[in-house]
């Protein structure tokens, strides 16, 4: 079972090994773990939202086993924030533009050096990244 500490860890451990991947030239890869870092960064925000001795709701816990970046962000009920804080920058909403459209599926491709870059840019850019932003809400 992961706790919501584990799932804050993995994520910045998932970022960074993203980093060191395209340090190495592994864009692929680097490409594919960082929106992991991203999954893993929502989901401990979701984490919060159970309670002890409560049974949660099957269609909410059910939402979670997704890797849809933009579900997860509707299941954190992080989307009416999201959306006030597009408004207020658009590099971050054009960083949110990038990382969203990340799936698990990319695993399957391969990736170029430019592409896994602008990704690790979108997420890890420490005013406008999607992760600094997810982390806000931990």
């Amino acid at each position: 079972m992961l706790t919501k500490a584990d799932l804050e860890a993995l994520a910045a451990v998932r970022l960074d090994d993203s980093l060191i991947l395209l340090a190495a030239g592994k864009s692929s890869s680097a490409y594919y773990l960082a929106g992991y870092a991203v999954e893993l960064a929502l989901k401990a925000c979701i984490a919060k939202s159970f309670h002890a001795n409560v049974i949660p709701d099957k269609a909410f816990v059910a939402a979670i086993y997704t890797h849809s970046l933009e579900s997860l962000m509707s299941t954190a009920g992080l989307l009416p924030q999201f959306k006030t804080d597009s408004l207020k920058s658009p590099q971050f909403a054009a960083a949110w533009g990038i990382v969203s459209k990340w799936t698990e599926g990319s695993r399957y491709e391969l990736w170029d050096p430019i592409s896994a870059a602008t990704l690790l840019s979108a997420i890890n850019d420490p005013h406008h990244g999607v992760f600094q932003w997810v982390k806000k809400f931990w």
